[in-house]
């Protein structure tokens, strides 16, 4: 699915991994949004023509080359994938202690006398097959050559069509969402946080290495997993916490800054902007709200932690609801110094685990965030208390 560019909604874009980076001489006419992990191993693969860093089934790092074994990939009786070989990158493929080699193919020479074709040439065999016609000349192979160029090579990947949706210039980001989800066979929903990641970028900010790091695993995400993380845990009481939670949580703050400047100027009822975090919220905070709220979303996970290692919760398999941690964080940064006098955390606690044993967490919790995160403040503060404390339970 792709978008074209020149709409009112400006994403920065990047190119395919591996591929050159073209951005700052040629203005992308249309942006790839789903299919990214498909026509990136495409690219790679076929079109690169540099050998491919992938990963193992047990998530180790490797190089590879890949080849078609052209006997096999004819043979209808073989799963066409069991035809794919992957090569290491010397093109060696060696086996047991004594590193017996068991396919060789280092060169165009073996690779004619193995029947291996390299992926690398799949859209450009000509040179290939010149050397294959030299080297079997005469021989039944050179007609097995014909076969697998007009069967395999031709129907599966020259005259391949690939179905394609182009999403037009004037659709919004939030068309964008829906129109993935109701395409997408698997039903995922398309990340909130990649787009506003796209739309930070076009004004200069990159907010994965805000959550990922440099390296892809420090950054905001790093930090959470580890905080109060004991030996032998694999993350601490709020590693769990993703990318959209953080976004929800500044989105709370920026809407309900909204919600205050508009009481300010006299406005009354339906005329206040609702305090909400829904993901057509999370869209539109701008990067200027994004900036003013980060460190205070991000103080509030860590006071979240600490809150719930006081009541003895200390992995993420203990939490009754990760998404209670939203409003948790948001209400602990609000408070600041209030939050740790003994009578307040007393009120904080009974709150939480009436949305615990009230299942007020289990399902649209959206709402329940912003009910929270202006009521329990304003309870603590002196005010009533609010609708999650206020459910009465039956004996």
């Amino acid at each position: 699915m792709s978008l074209e560019t020149g709409g009112p909604v400006e994403f920065k874009p990047r190119t395919v991994e591996g591929a050159p980076d073209w951005s700052q001489q040629t203005k992308a006419h249309s942006l790839l949004l789903d299919g990214q992990q498909r026509l990136t191993s495409l690219y790679q693969v076929t079109l690169r023509n540099k050998v491919v860093d992938t990963v193992t089934a047990k998530n180790k790092r490797v190089k590879r080359w890949f080849y078609i074994d052209i006997i096999k990939a004819l043979d209808p009786a073989i799963d066409r994938e069991d035809a794919i070989i992957g090569i290491p990158e010397d093109r060696v493929i060696r086996k047991d202690i004594n590193k017996t080699v068991v396919l060789d193919v280092s060169s165009p020479e073996k690779e004619y006398d193995s029947l291996m074709f390299p992926l690398s040439c799949v859209f450009n065999w000509d040179n290939w097959q010149d050397g294959f016609y030299e080297r079997w000349a005469g021989k039944p192979e050179k007609e097995i050559w014909k076969d697998f160029k007009n069967k395999i090579l031709q129907e599966n990947f020259a005259l391949y069509q690939i179905p394609v949706i182009t999403l037009g210039q004037a659709t919004t980001k939030e068309a964008v969402c829906v129109v993935f989800e109701k395409v997408n066979t698997g039903g995922k929903p398309l990340d909130a946080f990649e787009l506003v990641t796209a739309a930070y970028a076009a004004n200069g900010h990159e907010l994965r290495k805000d959550w990922y790091g440099k390296d892809g695993k420090s950054g905001r995400q790093g930090l959470f997993r580890e905080t109060l993380r004991f030996p032998g845990q694999r993350a601490g009481i709020i590693g769990e916490v993703s990318n959209t939670d953080f976004l929800q949580a500044i989105a709370l703050y920026h809407t309900r800054e909204l919600r205050q400047a508009a009481a300010a100027i006299g406005k009354l009822g339906k005329e206040l902007p609702a305090v909400n975090c829904t993901r057509q919220t999370l869209l539109n905070v701008p990067l200027t709200a994004y900036k003013k709220y980060e460190m205070v979303v991000e103080d509030g996970f860590i006071k979240a932690a600490k809150f719930l290692n006081l009541m003895h919760l200390y992995r993420t398999f203990d939490l009754p609801y990760q998404s209670q941690l939203v409003p948790l964080a948001v209400i602990l940064a609000d408070l600041g110094e209030l939050s740790n006098h003994e009578g307040n955390r007393a009120k904080l606690m009974r709150w939480y685990w009436n949305g615990v044993f009230g299942e007020l967490y289990s399902s649209a919790v959206e709402s329940r965030y912003a009910k929270d995160f202006i009521e329990v403040p304003a309870w603590i503060k002196g005010g009533s208390e609010p609708s999650t404390v206020r459910i009465q339970f039956k004996a």
